[in-house]
């Protein structure tokens, strides 16, 4: 009996250490840096993509999809609205949205989107951390342009102005706890 609990101990304690725990740098406006690889808006592939994670892909035309969407111009900060084609690779909790406006064979990244999971450390430079409760966002992070958007109740910040949106949930103590955190575009 002795000799089974050992084992199971091991085993108990193999699982648990070897767990690793990623970590995903989110540089607002810029991209990710997952562990040590760099994942930059605009610039990375979908290939690239599936290859730091390792995620077997084959090119499907009917994977894309057509969005309509209305928004505003990067350049100007005018309203907008059109049409695209749209991709998506999930890995993990991690959400990359590639898009183009007319060419699917050409799709750019243009958005992350990172949610809360315990097997990834997700942090900014000016110390935002998943999983925080109550975090200063507006102090790091203070409302820049009228297209910045920060919901009456706390729970969504669409910051263009810095390139980053999170999303909280609010606790039955009614601490709100960070659970989303976006890199996307930036308005000038």
């Amino acid at each position: 009996m002795k000799f089974k609990a050992f084992i199971l101990f091991n085993l108990i304690c193999f699982t648990a250490f070897s767990q690793k725990i990623h970590s995903v740098k989110v540089l607002p406006g810029q991209g990710i840096v997952y562990d040590n690889d760099s994942i930059l808006l605009f610039k990375t592939t979908i290939k690239q993509v599936c290859s730091i994670f390792k995620i077997k892909y084959k090119p499907n035309p009917n994977e894309y999809t057509i969005n309509q969407w209305d928004g505003f111009e990067v350049e100007t900060g005018k309203r907008t609205s059109g049409s695209e084609y749209t991709h998506e690779i999930k890995f993990k909790s991690l959400n990359f949205e590639f898009s183009d406006e007319k060419d699917r064979n050409n799709l750019k990244l243009k958005w992350i989107t990172i949610q809360e999971d315990k097997s990834l450390k997700v942090f900014t430079e000016s110390g935002l951390e998943i999983g925080m409760i109550n975090p200063k966002i507006i102090d790091l992070y203070p409302k820049g342009e009228k297209n910045d958007y920060i919901s009456d109740n706390k729970l969504t910040y669409n910051l263009y102005t810095y390139g980053i949106s999170m999303q909280l949930v609010q606790l039955p103590n009614n601490d709100l706890k960070l659970t989303e955190i976006s890199t996307h575009y930036k308005l000038k």
